[in-house]
C-alpha cells in the first residue's frame, strides 16, 4: 500500500473523528442563529437584522477567503489548518458570549467566518480526498452521514441550553466543544500530507463521469477522467456551471437554515410543531445519504446531479397543495432533507468526477466562494421577504431558486457528457 494513503483502520478512524467535528462544527456555528439570533437581539437591545447581518457577514468573509484556504490545505495538509480553525471558532464563540453590543458581536462572527471554511465540509472533504485515494467518494458519503445530524441534534440542544442557562452559557458551552473536542480530533486525524503526497493521493481519485458498472473491489484499477479536446475550456465552463448550481441551492439552503421554523410557523404550524417538523430534516438527510452509499457502484455523481437538484423545487410542491398544514410541512421537510443531504455529497464528488483531482482543495474553495456569498445574502434577504410578503411568497421564491439550480445542473450534465464524448485532438 502506498505510504500516501491511509490504512483502512486509520481511514475509518478519520471518518468517525471528522464526522464528530462536523456535527459539532455545523451545530455550534452555522445553525446557531436559527435558535439564538432573536434572543441575542432582544437581550442586547439590537435589531434582529443587525444580528442576522453579522451572521451574513461571517459567510461573506468565509467566501472571500475560500480559495486561499483551500490552496493552503493543499500545501500544508489539513490537520494544522482544520485544528487552527476550531481553536479560532472557540475563541470567537467566547467573544460572542461576552458581547454587550454590536462591535464585539461582529468581531466574533468575523472570526467564525475565518474558521468556518476550513472546519466544515470543504476542509474535511479535502482531508479525506488525500487520505482515501480512490475511496474518496465513499469516504465523503460516510462523513456526510454524521454532518446530516447537526441540525437535528443542535437545534434542540440550543433550545434546551437557552431555556435552562441563557444564550451566553450556551455559546460558552459551544466554545468549549470546539476547543476540547474538535481541535484535538482535527489535529490527530485530518492528515498532515505534504503537498507532493497529497497530489499523489488525489491523482488516484479520478472518477469516470459516465455511469459505470466497473468493479470497486480492492485491487481493481481506479477509473480515469476521459480525454477532452480542450481541458482548460472544459474546466472553466464546468466550474462556472457547477458554481452557479450550488450557489442557487445555497440561497435555499441558507435561507432555511436560518428561517425554517419561522417559515413553517408562517404556513400555519405552531412553534413547537414547527421545531419538531424541522427536526425531520436531519434523519431525511441521513437516510438519503445511506441509500447513496449503496448506489455508488452503479450511479456516478454526474448521473445523480439532475435528479438530486430536482428534489429541491419538488419539495415545495406539497406546500402549494390543498393538504393539512402539518402533513404538507412534513412532506416538504422530508423531500427537501433528502435533496439537501445528497447535494452535500455531490458538492465534494462532482468536482472530482467532472474536473479531476489536481489542486482539489483550491478547486473546492473556488466553487465554494459563490455559494458562501449567496449564503451570506440569503438569511437577511429571506427574512425581509417573510416580513413583508409572508411565508407563501417566501416559499415561492425558494422554489424559483431551486428551479434555476436545476437548470444549471442540467446544463452542467449536458456539457460534461458532451466533453467526455469528444475525441482528443491529434
Amino acid at each position: 500500500m502506498s505510504a500516501d494513503r491511509a490504512s483502512p483502520p486509520r481511514l475509518r478512524a478519520a471518518i468517525v473523528a471528522l464526522g464528530i467535528t462536523q456535527i459539532i462544527g455545523w451545530g455550534t456555528t452555522f445553525y446557531v442563529p436559527a435558535v439564538l439570533a432573536r434572543p441575542v437581539a432582544e437581550s442586547l437591545g439590537l435589531p434582529l437584522a443587525l444580528v442576522l447581518g453579522a451572521y451574513s457577514w461571517c459567510l461573506l468573509v468565509s467566501g472571500l477567503l475560500s480559495r486561499r484556504i483551500g490552496a493552503l490545505i493543499d500545501r500544508r495538509g489539513a490537520a494544522p489548518i482544520l485544528a487552527a480553525a476550531s481553536v479560532l471558532a472557540s475563541l470567537a464563540l467566547g467573544l460572542h458570549a461576552a458581547a454587550s453590543g454590536p462591535i464585539l458581536l461582529w468581531i466574533a462572527w468575523t472570526l467564525i467566518g475565518l474558521g468556518m471554511r476550513a472546519m466544515l465540509y470543504d476542509g474535511a472533504f479535502a482531508a479525506l480526498a488525500a487520505l482515501a485515494g480512490p475511496g474518496s467518494r465513499r469516504a465523503i458519503s460516510l462523513l456526510t452521514l454524521f454532518g446530516g445530524l447537526a441540525s437535528t441534534l443542535f437545534w434542540p440542544i440550543s433550545l434546551f441550553l437557552l431555556e435552562s442557562f441563557g444564550w451566553r452559557a450556551t455559546l460558552l458551552t459551544y466554545a468549549l466543544l470546539n476547543l476540547l473536542v474538535c481541535a484535538p480530533l482535527h489535529w490527530c486525524f485530518a492528515g498532515r500530507s505534504s503537498a507532493a503526497s497529497s497530489r499523489a493521493a488525489l491523482e488516484r481519485t479520478r472518477a469516470d463521469p459516465a455511469p459505470t458498472h466497473r468493479s470497486t473491489e480492492p485491487g481493481s484499477p481506479p477509473p480515469t477522467v476521459p480525454a477532452i479536446r480542450d481541458p482548460a475550456a472544459h474546466r472553466e465552463r464546468a466550474v462556472l456551471l457547477l458554481s452557479a448550481a450550488l450557489a442557487l441551492h445555497a440561497f435555499v439552503w441558507s435561507s432555511l437554515a436560518a428561517h425554517l421554523p419561522a417559515l413553517l410557523t408562517g404556513l400555519g404550524l405552531g412553534a413547537a410543531a414547527a421545531v419538531g417538523i424541522g427536526a425531520l430534516m436531519g434523519p431525511a438527510q441521513v437516510i438519503a445519504r445511506s441509500l447513496e452509499l449503496f448506489a455508488q457502484r452503479w450511479l456516478s455523481p454526474l448521473a445523480l446531479a439532475v435528479p438530486v437538484f430536482g428534489l429541491i423545487p419538488l419539495a415545495f410542491v406539497p406546500l402549494a397543495m390543498p393538504l393539512e398544514p402539518l402533513s404538507a410541512a412534513a412532506i416538504f421537510v422530508i423531500i427537501y432533507g433528502c435533496g439537501n443531504g445528497l447535494l452535500t455529497i455531490l458538492r465534494g464528488a462532482l468536482p472530482l468526477s467532472i474536473i479531476g483531482p489536481q489542486g482539489y482543495g483550491e478547486l473546492l474553495g473556488r466553487i465554494a466562494a459563490p455559494t458562501l456569498y449567496m449564503s451570506a445574502l440569503s438569511p437577511v434577504l429571506f427574512a425581509e421577504i417573510l416580513e413583508r410578503f409572508g411565508a407563501p411568497a417566501g416559499a415561492t421564491v425558494l422554489w424559483l431558486a431551486g428551479m434555476a439550480g436545476l437548470v444549471a445542473a442540467a446544463l452542467l450534465v449536458r456539457h460534461s457528457r458532451g466533453a467526455s464524448r469528444a475525441k482528443p485532438s491529434a
